[in-house]
C-alpha cells in the first residue's frame, strides 16, 4: 500500500513538473522548424518535394515516468496542383498516461504574386488516451484499481504566408475534438493555438542565418514562446540554440548527410523550474528523408 501511494505521489509530482506537457496534451519539441506539420497543417504546401520525418524525444532523462515522445510524419505534393497530402502518427507517454494518435493532412497553396504564396491546411484523425493505473499497485483503491482507455477525434487547421526568404504561420492543430465510445472520458480538451515564423538571410557565400519564433497558447494558460537562431554552414551543417520563456534552453545541431537525408540532435538543458536535481536534461533525435515523385526533379535541401 505504501509503495502504491508513493507511486501516485510521484506521478502527481511529475505531472505538476510537466506543466505544459500534462495540461496541453500536446508534446513539446525542440526542432519545430524542421517538423512543422505537427503544429501547422499548412506546412507541407511550403515544400515542393515530399518528406518523411521521424522524431524521438526523451525528456528529463533519469526521472521515472518522464515524457517520452515518438512522431512519424509524411507528406507529398500531388504533381503541380499545389495540393499536398500527408499522414502523421504520434506516441506520447508520461507517468501512467499515454496518448496515441493518427491523423490525415491535406493542404493547398495559392500564388499571390511572383514570390508570395498562401498555404492552407486541414488535419483530422483519432487519438487514444490510456491510464495504466495497475502500474500504481493499488488494487484496493477504487479510483486507481483499473486501467482506463478513451478515444477522441481531433480536427485542426493552419495557414502559412511565405516566400523563398521568410514565412509566418497561424494554426490550431487541435482546434476541436469529439468523444468516441461509451466510456466516461476524463481527458479535458485544451485548444492549442500557434503563431510561428522564420527568416532566412545569406551572410556570405558559405554562411546563412535563420532566426525564428514559435508562440503557443493553450486554453486556460498563458502565452509561451520559443525563440531560436540557427547558423547554416556551407548548406551542410546547422548549429543553433533555442530559449523558452519557461526559463529553459536547448542547443541543436543538424547535418545534411546527402541531398535526401538530414539528421538532427537537440539537447535541452535541465531547468531549475523542472526538478533540476532529479533529471539530466532532454534529448531529441530527428531523421528526415526528402524525395520527389517526379523523375525529372531531384530533391534539394530545405532551409526554410
Amino acid at each position: 500500500m505504501k509503495t502504491g501511494i508513493q507511486k501516485i505521489l510521484f506521478s502527481l509530482a511529475a505531472l505538476f513538473a510537466a506543466g505544459e506537457a500534462a495540461a496541453q496534451q500536446q508534446p513539446l519539441y525542440a526542432q519545430y522548424q524542421y517538423n512543422g506539420m505537427v503544429i501547422n497543417p499548412g506546412y507541407p504546401s511550403m515544400d515542393e518535394f515530399g518528406s518523411a520525418t521521424v522524431v524521438m524525444r526523451n525528456q528529463w532523462v533519469g526521472m521515472e515516468g518522464a515524457p517520452k515522445t515518438a512522431t512519424f510524419s509524411f507528406y507529398s505534393p500531388i504533381k503541380s496542383t499545389g495540393t499536398s497530402v500527408g499522414f502523421m502518427a504520434l506516441k506520447d507517454e508520461i507517468t501512467i498516461y499515454s496518448q496515441t494518435g493518427y491523423h490525415l493532412n491535406v493542404s493547398q497553396k495559392v500564388k499571390l504574386d511572383d514570390k508570395l504564396y498562401l498555404a492552407m491546411g486541414l488535419k483530422g484523425g483519432m487519438e487514444q488516451y490510456r491510464e495504466n493505473n495497475e502500474h500504481l499497485g493499488t488494487p484496493e483503491d477504487p479510483v486507481f484499481s483499473n486501467n482506463q482507455s478513451y478515444w477522441k477525434t481531433d480536427v485542426g487547421f493552419g495557414f502559412v504566408l511565405f516566400s523563398d526568404k521568410w514565412f509566418v504561420g497561424f494554426s490550431a492543430p487541435s482546434f476541436h475534438n469529439f468523444d468516441l465510445g461509451g466510456s466516461v472520458n476524463k481527458v479535458e480538451f485544451k485548444r492549442h493555438m500557434y503563431l510561428h515564423g522564420a527568416y532566412l538571410t545569406r551572410i556570405n557565400s558559405f554562411l546563412k542565418f535563420k532566426p525564428g519564433v514559435v508562440l503557443r497558447q493553450v486554453s486556460g494558460a498563458g502565452v509561451q514562446a520559443d525563440i531560436n537562431a540557427m547558423f547554416i554552414l556551407k548548406d551542410v551543417l546547422w548549429a543553433g540554440a533555442t530559449w523558452r520563456t519557461e526559463k529553459s534552453a536547448c542547443a541543436t545541431m543538424q547535418v545534411q548527410v546527402s541531398k535526401n537525408f538530414q539528421f538532427g540532435y537537440s539537447y535541452d538543458f535541465a531547468s531549475s523550474t523542472h526538478l533540476k536535481s532529479m533529471q539530466g536534461g532532454s534529448h531529441e533525435l530527428m531523421l528526415n528523408y526528402r524525395f520527389s515523385l517526379e523523375k525529372d526533379k531531384k530533391p534539394t535541401p530545405r532551409f526554410l
